[in-house]
Parts: structure tokens; sequence; C-alpha cells
């Protein structure tokens, strides 16, 4: 979306939540005294040129979207796509419903009761105009039912604004004083509205703290989170010392509204930038500062009892600030203590922070798929073993010749997320003295090739986990793959989403007491049938040797039960069978999508 489109967009909303508010200002906000000239002007002047300048701008930012959608570089071209994208587009659809629904309005003007609810109608297909209505199932439901309830409150609040100045300049005294007293709950509720409808979308699209630091979309939305408290501050403003004044000298009341009004507009242009973001949940941040935070102290039995304390003593300095603020009496007691437990808490807090890099909150963007961990396997042959070891133990023939050890990486892999793993590769290590302790790889490997050998220290590392112990100590995905089933269709894991399934290696199923999808992983000698599904990819057959630790040799009659979500969950060897009553468990209790928290792998 062009500049052009952005502001065509944000006229139209603003306009639309001119309209809106108007009405609802002049039906229930004036006065039952106010002056019967206030409410004509705003119904039938304010009122319709809110109306008109929505058409156009409406009208104006279809023609613009139909000339993206075609790729026209004229105004002829842009009008011919114009029926085209209207009747055969999503966006389309919509916003020839919303135009139909601001003609219809006109005549309703002077019946401001159905007018109010029209507008409200045109204003609820503003969810449809963006990301919300691309969503679908039920998080799109939430979404759109979150930015309907969002939208109606930013009109009833900012369309308001524009009423509120002209009844300050022309209302008598006591009307203005009452109707700005009378606009407080409108605004109130306004901002509560904005406020809890705004946290779920930043929930569901922002992407967390990574991705409002670290993406176009989250730059935007602090933007507008930072005009959205300027509003609130001269809301606060007015509320509290404009209106007590107002009997006095109505001028600044005025001025502060109208700087209102030109915020609020902002906070609209603001709005139409992030709906021509990419979301922030599907962008790869950017992590902009040297440290991030980190939760690996509570798991450590040295650090925790330090940082829960450092915790404590900062909340409790916080709490003694706070009371010091709300009760003079104590006042110079309470801040002393709190400068006292701030400044023995804080600084403990530091074991909440890790070192991080731009690269910190990337994902892999290869799905963890069974051919990156093979190909993975392959590099770290030829690239990483010379130093690290066949297995990464850092035990190779040359490693004692070095001036600092290879690190184990089957001990410091679980530790770090997929983009520092990623960084570390790409630039290697340097020690405090200046000399390369690891080289970085970025200027020979390609970035999927490094992303390859993150899959495979993933893979690799949990092997390592299953062959020693005999369990998968954090949750491990199933890798990506491909399989051909009997009907001719041919099915990945995504496809598979949502049922448990198993996974057998060799040539035949291997009967089983619990029912579930199987996935036959073969070495291209087997045929799909109507219950069994065959991945002959021998990558795939590759991947599921490294994730149970065993030899591809060793490999046949090996099954492994995949749960609903993708991930691994249990394990059989040749010979053996998985218990019933385990494999019914994790059938009805799949892990959660986002089980491996924020390092390891999930798709």
């Amino acid at each position: 979306m062009g500049a052009t489109d952005i502001l065509l967009r944000g006229i139209h909303v603003a306009a639309l939540g001119s309209l809106f508010g108007t009405l609802l200002f002049a039906q229930w906000v004036l006065p039952a005294g106010g002056e019967a000239a206030m409410r004509k002007l705003l119904q039938l002047r304010v009122a319709p040129l809110s109306l008109a300048i929505a058409c156009l701008a409406g009208f104006a930012w279809l023609v613009t979207e139909s000339a993206a959608m075609a790729s026209a570089d004229n105004v002829g071209g842009a009008f011919h796509a114009l029926p085209l994208v209207a009747l055969r587009t999503h966006f389309g659809h919509w916003m020839v419903l919303r135009l139909g629904l601001l003609i219809l309005i006109l005549p309703l003007l002077r019946r401001p009761t159905i007018a109010v609810a029209v507008t409200g109608a045109a204003f609820a297909v503003q969810p449809m105009l963006g990301h919300a209505g691309a969503v679908g199932g039920s998080m799109g439901a939430e979404m759109i039912a979150s930015e309907v309830v969002h939208v109606l409150a930013a009109g009833a609040w900012l369309g308001g604004l524009l009423p509120l100045f002209l009844a300050v300049g022309r209302l008598p005294r006591e009307l203005a004083v009452a109707t700005c007293r009378g606009f407080t709950p409108v605004g109130l509720a306004a901002v509560l509205l904005l406020a809890g409808t705004a946290v779920v979308q930043a929930a569901i699209l922002g992407g967390g703290l990574p991705g409002l630091l670290g993406t176009s979309y989250g730059h935007a939305a602090l933007v507008k989170s930072s005009l959205f408290l300027g509003l609130l501050a001269l809301a606060a403003l007015n509320r509290f010392v404009f209106i007590d004044r107002l009997a006095r000298s109505p001028d600044a009341m005025r001025v502060s509204i109208a700087g209102e009004m030109l915020l609020g507009f902002a906070v609209i242009l603001s709005a139409a930038v992030l709906a021509s973001r990419m979301p922030g949940t599907h962008e790869q941040p950017v992590w902009p500062l040297p440290w991030r935070l980190s939760g690996w102290a509570f798991a450590d039995p040295d650090a925790r009892a330090g940082v829960i304390t450092a915790l404590a003593g900062t909340s409790a300095g916080i709490g003694a600030a706070i009371a010091g603020l709300a009760w003079r009496r104590v006042r110079w007691f309470a801040c002393a203590a709190a400068a006292i437990l701030l400044a023995l808490g804080l600084p403990r807090l530091d074991l909440l922070l890790v070192p991080a890099y731009p690269t910190s909150y990337l994902a892999s963007p290869t799905e963890f798929a069974a051919t990156s961990i093979a190909a993975g396997a392959r590099l770290f042959v030829t690239q990483c073993a010379a130093c690290h070891g066949a297995q990464g133990h850092g035990d190779s023939p040359a490693a004692g010749s070095l001036p600092v050890r290879p690190a184990d990486l089957t001990e410091h892999v679980a530790m770090h997320r997929d983009g520092d793993l990623y960084w570390f590769i790409a630039h290697g290590f340097t020690a405090p003295d200046g000399t390369t302790v690891m080289p970085g790889f970025a200027p020979t490997l390609s970035t999927d090739a490094i992303w390859h050998l993150v899959d495979y220290l993933r893979a690799h590392n949990a092997g390592e986990a299953m062959r020693r112990t005999g369990r998968w100590p954090q949750p491990v995905p199933m890798p990506q793959f491909d399989a051909a089933c009997a009907d001719g269709r041919t099915i990945d894991l995504d496809d598979l989403r949502g049922r448990a399934f198993r996974i057998v290696a060799g040539n035949e199923p291997v009967p089983s007491e619990f029912n579930a999808v199987i996935v036959l992983v073969n070495r291209g000698t087997a045929s799909p049938t109507d219950d069994v599904c065959v991945a002959a990819e021998p990558q795939v057959w590759f991947a599921l040797a490294i994730l149970v630790g065993a030899s591809p040799d060793a490999l046949p009659g090996t099954q492994v039960l995949v749960d609903a979500n993708g991930w691994l969950r249990a394990v059989s060897r040749s010979g053996e069978s998985i218990q019933i009553g385990q494999a019914r468990d994790i059938i009805a209790h799949p892990l959660p999508v986002d089980a491996a928290g924020p390092t390891g792998h999930h798709h």
C-alpha cells in the first residue's frame, strides 16, 4: 500500500468516525436543554459533510486499490479494473457494501437513531478490509469482534471531538460545561475499550516484544501507541484542568480539543500504516538490543534464589515509592526505603539478561524439514567435525592443539535460540584478546546452509539424549516430509495436523493395538495402501535415525508416535511396541503448539 492509499484510507476512516461520533454526540451527549440550533448544525451540516468526505475518500481508495491489484499505471487502467475488483475480490465486496450503507444514511439523517445504527454497521465493516478479515477460523472471529469494538469506540471518542469543539465555542458557558462533563463517560469508556482491544490485536498480530522492537509493523505500532498516549494526556488535561476553567476562558479548552483532533487523525493514519504492513507475527524480527530477557536463571539452582530475592526487593521498592507518593505522612521514609530496596534489587536483575544478537529472534525458515537435517549432517562433516568432533563433543584429534578447546555442542545448543545459533555459525567467536576462537562461516556458506546446520544440531542433540537416557529432554517436532498415498495424493506434516499418527520405519506396517494414521518410512521399496502412506525420500529415513539416536541400518522396525500438534512423543525399537495406555494418553493430550519454548524448533 502506497502513501496515497494510506492517506485515502486514513481520511475515509476519519470521516466515517466523524459521522458516527457526530450522530452519537447530537443524540446522546448534547444536553436536553441544548440549543436546537446546535443540534441542527451537527445533524444537518457536520454529519452530511462527514458523510460526503467518507464517500468520496472511500471511492477514491477503492479506485487506487483497483489500480494496485491490476498493476495499472494510469487512471484509465484503474477505472477499467474497478468493476472486476468491486465484484470479484474480498476487499471489493466489503467496500461496496460499506459505500452502499453510507449512501443509505443520507435520507436517514433526520432520524438519528436509525442513522447511528446504519453508520455503526458501515463502520463495523472495517475489520473485513484489513488483517482481521484475512485470518479466518476462531482466531479470525476473535480478531473481527475485537476490531469492531475497537473502531466503534474510536469513532465515539475521536468522532465526537469536532462536535465538542463546536459546542464549547457556541453554547452558553453553563451548557458547554455540562456538555463537556457529559462527554467524559463516552471518552472514558472508549479509552478502556480501545486499550483492551488493542492488547488483543497486539497479542495476535504483534509477534510479542521481538515483533514490537524488531519489525516495521512493530515500529508503526510503537508510533501509534505514542500518539495514543499523547491523546490520553490531552484528554486528561481537558477533563481535570480546562473544564474547571471553561466558564472563565473557553479558548484554552478549544485549543486543547483541536490538539486532540490533530492527534486523533495522526492515530488513524498510523493505524492505516499498520494495516499496510505485514503483521509482526509473519515477519522475521531484527533484534536491536545487545541483550534480551531470559528465564535461564530460574532453572539454575545457584542463581534462582538471587533472582527471586532481587525481584522481591525491586517489587517492594516500587511499592514503597507508590506509598510515598500516595501518603504524605510517610513520604520521606517510604522514598528512602524505596531507594535502598531498588539499589539492592535492581543490579541483581541482570541475571535475567543474556547477550543477544540481531538474529536472536529469527526462526528457521526450513520448518525443520528432513531434507534440511540431512543437508546439515553433510555440512557438519565437512565444516565442523574437524574441530568439534564427529559427534559434536569437542573431542576431535585437533581439539587439544587449538588455543581454546571447541565447545561440546551437545551441552551448549539447548541453551540458545535458533537465531543465536545462526549468529554463532555465521559470525564465529572472538576471544577477549581479539584472537579468533571460531571463524564465521557467512563468507563461505549460504543463509540456507547455515539454517541446515542449525536444524542438524537440534536433531542430533535430541538423538544423543534419546540414545543416552531413552527419552527426549525437550519437546522435539516431527521433521517436515512428503508422503505418497494410495489415492494419488501427496501429503506432508501440515496435512496431518490435528491427528495423531505413527511413523513406521520399514517396508510394511508394524501391527499395533491402537489406531492412528500410519506413515511408512522406507528406502523406496514399498507402495502405499488404503491405510498407509509412504515417505520414500532417503532424507526422511536419515533424519528419523538421527532423531531417535540410531544408525540408519538399525532403524528398520522402529516406530514413533507423533501427536496431533506434530510433536514426537514415544519411540519403540524393532521387536518392541508402544504401550497402549501411553499411546492413548498421547493421542488424547497433545503437547501445546509452542511446547518447545523460546529456544526449540516448532512449526
